[in-house]
């Protein structure tokens, strides 16, 4: 019988990797998201994978848009969350650049501002506390609630995936880590009912992207950092390897989290440098 594993925010930039790892596991993949549409195809050979997942729409914030979903499910995993409580910078990053574009790259178009702007509406959800926290939360008490641990054997509990973060970033608010430890220590409270999987990866980059954008840019510079840090340092100071810390790509994470999903032994923290030899 196949396994069926729910993936929140599963048409992400790191979910679709995710429900694309699952699917090549032999899981029954179904994602969750706002829209319920796949992404867009970044190479034809997506379009096999793609057909294979069961695309849904639901309101993380809603139990009740995908409790029907947990029957059956040996996991859920929550892929979503802010880095900046602005909703723009997602689009920033996406951005493509290049001599071809009309748009040049700017470090400050991503960086948090000094303020809002008062002209502009802005989602009252869209904070660290209701993103990367509260989600969370919501979701796993929703899905510890479809779970009776009496008639699961602990070899086949389920398990619940979270995409934490390593650390914070230069010029990123504290609020972003913290929100994600908090959500942690929280997860951490249902052992009894499923396997807390929290995932800590950096950076994020595709290995399959083509194109150019911000993204590329940021990625580039933090792997000059990471070359002179152990080319000029050794990576001696525990300061410097705190504050530069190395990229991961979105395939590297996306098979880390199945591996450990598909261990009945694991649960708990995955560091980055786990990761990273996945």
């Amino acid at each position: 019988m196949t396994s069926k594993l729910l993936v929140f925010g599963g048409n992400g930039f790191l979910g679709r990797r995710i429900c694309q790892q699952a699917v090549s596991c032999g899981w029954e993949v179904v994602s969750m998201s706002r829209s319920g549409k796949p992404p867009a195809l970044a190479s034809p050979r997506d379009r096999q994978w793609i057909q294979k997942v069961n695309w849904e729409a639901a309101d993380i914030l809603n139990p009740s848009t995908y409790q029907k979903h947990f029957k059956g499910a040996a996991g859920v995993v929550h892929s979503l969350g802010i880095l900046l409580e602005d909703e723009s910078y997602k689009k920033q990053l996406r951005q493509e650049v290049g001599p071809s574009k009309s748009t040049s790259y700017s470090w400050a178009s991503w960086l948090p501002s000094f303020g809002p702007n008062p002209l502009i509406k802005k989602d009252p959800n869209f904070t660290y506390e209701t993103m990367n926290k509260q989600s969370a939360i919501i979701l796993a008490r929703a899905f510890a609630e479809s779970i009776d641990p009496s008639e699961t054997a602990r070899k086949d509990i389920p398990t619940f995936t979270y995409i934490s973060a390593d650390k914070g970033f230069p010029l990123i608010p504290e609020g972003y880590i913290t929100s994600k430890r908090q959500a942690e220590e929280e997860l951490m409270r249902y052992t009894d009912v499923f396997r807390p999987i929290l995932v800590r990866p950096g950076f994020l980059f595709d290995e399959a992207k083509t194109t150019i954008d911000s993204r590329t840019y940021i990625h580039n510079a933090l792997e000059l950092l990471n070359c002179g840090n152990k080319a000029l340092l050794g990576n001696k100071f525990e300061c410097v390897n705190n504050l530069i810390r190395p990229t991961v790509s979105t395939q590297q994470v996306s098979r880390c989290v199945l591996a450990k999903i598909e261990d009945p032994e694991f649960e708990g923290v995955v560091p980055l440098e786990v990761i990273k030899k996945a």
